[in-house]
């Protein structure tokens, strides 16, 4: 019964969040100064921009399974909703920031900037794993 419970609950957590997008980016940097990473369900797309018109976008894809993307869903959307959208001062003196936007399947989003490395206590936990994501993945 619990077994059944547990897997009715990751099937709503995975119902009502349609999209995930979490990001950084820095003022004043060479190269690559802006990566995300989108994701829907167990498909992650990840971009990595330039301020250099010299360096086009690069894009790639991966499928993403297990705990990790468990432990991301699971995020507790109303704190996530009650947040401001910029907290602190993301990028002052060119610190870095950070992002995490999160869309629900009844098309409701929620953006929430953060200073690089000083997230929120309510998402930290969603957060480090995007960043693991990320940095796997970042642009070559």
């Amino acid at each position: 019964m619990i077994l059944f419970l547990s897997s009715c609950s990751n099937d709503a957590v995975y119902k009502n969040i349609k999209q995930l997008n979490y990001g950084t980016s820095f003022g004043e940097c060479i190269g690559f100064c802006k990566h995300e990473v989108t994701l829907k369900t167990n498909k992650a797309t990840f971009k990595c921009y330039s301020v250099y018109p010299t360096l086009q976008t690069l894009t790639s894809t991966d499928s993403i399974k297990g705990s990790a993307v468990d432990s991301i869903y699971s995020l507790d959307t109303n704190s996530f909703f009650n947040l401001p959208e910029t907290i602190g001062c993301p990028d002052c003196a060119d610190g870095g920031a950070e992002w995490l936007e999160v869309e629900l399947t009844n098309g409701t989003k929620h953006k929430v900037t953060f200073e690089y490395q000083n997230e929120p206590a309510s998402i930290k936990n969603q957060i480090l794993k995007l960043r693991e994501i990320l940095h796997k993945n970042e642009c070559k």
